[in-house]
């Protein structure tokens, strides 16, 4: 396979993923409108897209996909010996996970359905089981089969937290607890693989990502409904930085990931 597909593999996905939401929200496939979503300050628009700041400050995400696509492409971090570099499975599966944030989130934010919902929390299960089997893949010396199950087991915990809809605070309900706890072992395995492990990375990327990840959340907190800070009619949206916020934190992921290498012994 020519490295240079990476990136064509993932700008398919990205056009295909789109035009189906499109094609969903055009067509009425996701169902009627429930509110689903409807808690973050933005008020609901007539015409197809309900919130239009909530949802397309989705791009980010098809943007952050598609660049890292492009960069590992272009064979930039090709001196580092590492999954990314090496595989051209997990090249184009991490950038693919990352580009279906858009497509995914853009569903709930669009319509306000359950089927939107639905994809919003899938996009980020599946992200984040990502970042925690492999952390624990690399921490654990793990096989691909062991990452492979780690990842679906992962995916069905977060999936079935989601069924509870109880109201837990700052966190609103069990299906973000799940995901906020397994970019926890995410972040605790990386610090072992780090200094523990001794594995050779850019520490730096690692932090930038975790410092988005936290202002976002402190914004996704604070300008919800109800909040001084909401103003449903303004398209300026604290839940809109947060998707710009944690497209930027996948990237600074992507990058920590792709600095891995193995230190020269000479």
């Amino acid at each position: 396979m020519n490295r240079k597909s990476i990136f064509y593999y993932t700008l398919l996905f990205a056009i295909v993923s789109f035009s189906l939401f499109m094609l969903a929200v055009i067509n009425g496939w996701f169902g009627p409108g429930t509110n689903v979503g409807g808690a973050f300050c933005e008020e609901a628009h007539s015409g197809l897209i309900k919130q239009p700041a909530n949802t397309w400050s989705n791009l980010g995400f098809m943007v952050a996909g598609l660049l890292m696509a492009y960069q590992l492409s272009q064979g930039r971090f090709d001196a580092n010996k590492n999954p990314f570099t090496q595989s051209f499975f997990t090249a184009i599966f991490f950038s693919c996970l990352v580009v279906f944030l858009g497509p995914g989130s853009m569903a709930m934010h669009a319509t306000e359905t359950q089927m939107g919902g639905t994809l919003d929390m899938l996009s980020m299960y599946l992200v984040a089981s990502f970042a925690a089997s492999y952390a624990m893949q690399r921490f654990w010396n793990w096989s691909n089969i062991i990452f492979t199950i780690s990842f679906v087991v992962i995916v069905l915990i977060c999936e079935w937290a989601g069924t509870f809809h109880n109201h837990i605070p700052i966190v609103d309900y069990a299906g973000n607890l799940a995901f906020g706890f397994f970019l926890t072992v995410c972040t605790v395995f990386e610090l072992l693989n780090g200094y523990m492990r001794k594995l050779s990375l850019e520490k730096k990327y690692g932090y930038y990502s975790l410092g988005s990840l936290l202002l976002a959340f402190f914004i996704w907190n604070i300008w919800k409904d109800g909040s001084p800070l909401c103003n449903p009619g303004s398209l300026i949206q604290g839940h809109a930085m947060w998707h710009l916020l944690d497209a930027l934190a996948a990237y600074f992921l992507f990058r920590f990931y792709a600095s891995e290498h193995k230190e020269s012994t000479n």
